[in-house]
Order: C-alpha cells, then structure tokens, then sequence
C-alpha cells in the first residue's frame, strides 16, 4: 500500500509544480502610441495672400496661431500619456511581481501540504501492512495456513470479480481506461549465490511490461527484484506443475514461497490480504517439472514460478501472469496463452483483454 502512497504524492507534486503566474506577461507591450504626430501639425493654409489681401493675412495669421495651440495642446497630451505609460508599466511590474510570489508560496504550500499527507498516509499503511505481515506468518504456517491461504485467495477473487463486473463489460464492448497492475520477482540462493543473473530476469520483466501496455492498456509497474536470504526447500526449487505441487503449496513450499513474499515485499502485505491490487509475484525457480518453463495455480496463489533461463522465451512470465488473472490455455501458437509461448509478437482476443483487466490484481488506484 505505501507505494500507493508515493505515487499519489508523486502526482500531487507534479500538480503542484504547474501553479504558476500566467498574467501581467506583457507589461513591456504597455507604450504611449498616441500623439505622436504632434509635429505634424501646421498650418498649410492661406499661404498665397498678396500683400494688399488683408483678410488672407489675418485668416493666415489665424491659422498658425490655432496650429501652434494644437501643436502644444497635443505635445502636452502626449506628455501625460507617455507619464500613465509609464505608471501603468510600474503598476504592472508590480503586480507581475506579487503574481509570482503568490504563487510560488502557494506552490509551497501545496508540496508542503502534500509532504505531511504523504507521512500521514505512509505512517497508516505501515500500520496495515505490519498487521497484514502477522497475517501473513500464520498464513506461512504448513497446512493449516496454507489451506487459510487457498480459500484467502478464492474469496478475495470472488469479492473483486464481483465488484469488477461493470469494468469487465466495458472492456468487452471496448471501453479500456488505463488501468495499472503491479508484480516483482523474487530470486533464491543456493550457497549465497542467486540461481539465475538479474539480466535474464530482466529480458522476461520488459516484455511483459510492453506486452500488457499494448494490448490491454494495462501500465504494468515492476516493484523490482528481490533476493530473498530464505533457504527455499527442494519443493521451492523444482517445481511441480501438477496436484502436487498445488498441495506442496500447504506444506514447506508454500510457506517458504510466504515467507519470502512477506518479507520481500512488505510494502504489498496489505493487498495481498485483501486481494485488491494485490502484486503478483514471480518466483524464479530452478526448475518446473514435467519439460515446462513456468507455471502457475491461477487464483489459489499470488504468484507464480518460472525458471528465466537465457534459453526460455521473453514471454514466460508474461504468460504465467495472464494464467493468475484467470486465462487458460488456447490452442492458436500466436496467442500468449498458448501452451508454447509464441517467442515474439504475441496476441490476446477480446475476452482473455476483459478477464486480465477484470482481475483482482489489475486496479485504477
């Protein structure tokens, strides 16, 4: 849950960072342009009197009188204006510069607002994942906590389903807003050495993340990978994909495969109890029996196995993924859920993109 946490805040920042001073950005285009033809002001009239036309050198001298005052009267004008100019300029620079401190200070404000609701929300889901992590340690103890587990998981996937119904419709008919679905890898050691390098696990984790953005509009976060210091069992190592290895998650396996989800994935304690937008986990494993690469119990568990050998395709874990949001096998090689996962380019139909969307696992928060 506390990742949720930061994300919200990430976003609210981002919000907040947006909160500028948009007005007063043409102070400078603030200008006198009127009278500024005063000079042109002249009398250009009565400019041929004789010198015996009396009338025409008083109407002359009239004239030029009249234009002297019109000019003075517009040099004048053009002096006030020029002055409202300049204090209309000196106004607006000062507004433009209480704009900007206001907003920065609210700017302020708000990452600070935003800063103590993120301890807030923080400091609570801390609190809900540490209870969830007690949960989680009954829930490690064999058989008893494995079959509260099992039966954990099936109603938790019923309650979402259920309460998914309408989002699952809307997918169907086309309606797929952009949803987010979060999953990490655990890795174990054998003699304090990871079997497998971060570099093959990483070749599955971008396919995946590319694959379900494209087809599904799913933004698919990885939490990142995790190198449990736990000593897995034989049965965490070499993986059965049949009932065995369903009833081995009662016993050692499953709570090793607990454990280390606990442990590793704190942050997640909560959602994994209550199922809504719980991650789902990838184990690497040394080896899944029976010639498969990967496998996975759908709902009973949240996670699922896969060896990442350099050899395997970059699909793996992409395919044991939709097999947690309820797909099942289909027998076109070009489909992701085929039993042999196409090396490239793979495809889902319009219901498997519904039912991946309508999981438990996939949320809008």
């Amino acid at each position: 849950m506390g990742r949720v946490c930061r994300e919200t805040y990430d976003q609210v920042v981002g919000n907040c960072n947006s909160i500028g001073c948009t007005n007063f950005t043409n102070c400078d285009d603030i200008q006198c342009n009127s009278f500024t033809n005063c000079d042109d002001i002249q009398c250009n009239s009565f400019t041929g009197c004789s010198w015996w036309n009396v009338p025409c050198k008083v109407a002359r001298g009239i004239c030029l009188a009249a234009a002297a005052i019109a000019r003075g009267a517009c040099w004048i004008a053009r002096g006030v204006c020029v002055a409202a100019a300049a204090i209309a300029l000196a106004a607006c620079w000062v507004a433009r510069a209480a704009c900007v401190a206001a907003a920065a200070v609210a700017r302020a404000a708000c990452i600070a607002a935003a800063a103590v609701a993120l301890v807030i929300c923080r400091i609570a889901n801390f609190l809900l994942d540490a209870v969830a992590f007690l949960v989680e340690l009954i829930l490690s103890i064999p058989i008893i906590g494995g079959i509260i587990r099992t039966i954990l998981n099936w109603v938790t996937e019923v309650i979402w389903r259920v309460v998914g119904l309408v989002d699952f419709v809307g997918s169907l008919i086309g309606i797929r807003l952009r949803k987010k679905m979060y999953f990490g890898v655990i890795v174990p050691s054998v003699d304090s050495v990871p079997i497998v390098p971060d570099a093959d696990i990483q070749r599955q984790v971008d396919a995946a993340i590319a694959f379900y953005d494209s087809s599904c509009n799913i933004n698919l976060i990885f939490s990142g990978i995790c190198h449990t210091d736990i000593p897995p069992p034989d049965a965490g190592l070499n993986f059965a994909c049949d009932a065995g290895g369903f009833f081995n998650d009662w016993w050692l396996a499953g709570s090793y495969f607990e454990l280390a989800a606990a442990t590793c994935k704190f942050e997640d304690s909560f959602r994994r109890i209550i199922g809504l937008g719980a991650e789902i986990i990838v184990f690497i494993v040394q080896d899944v029996t029976g010639g498969k690469n990967g496998c996975s119990f759908a709902s009973t568990h949240n996670y699922v196995v896969i060896e990442a050998k350099p050899t395997d395709q970059a699909f793996v874990a992409a395919h044991e993924m939709g097999h947690a949001c309820w797909l099942s096998h289909v027998s076109d090689p070009a489909n992701l859920m085929n039993p042999s996962t196409p090396a490239a380019g793979p495809i889902l139909t319009n219901v498997q993109i519904a039912l991946v969307r309508w999981s438990k696992h996939c949320v809008y928060f």
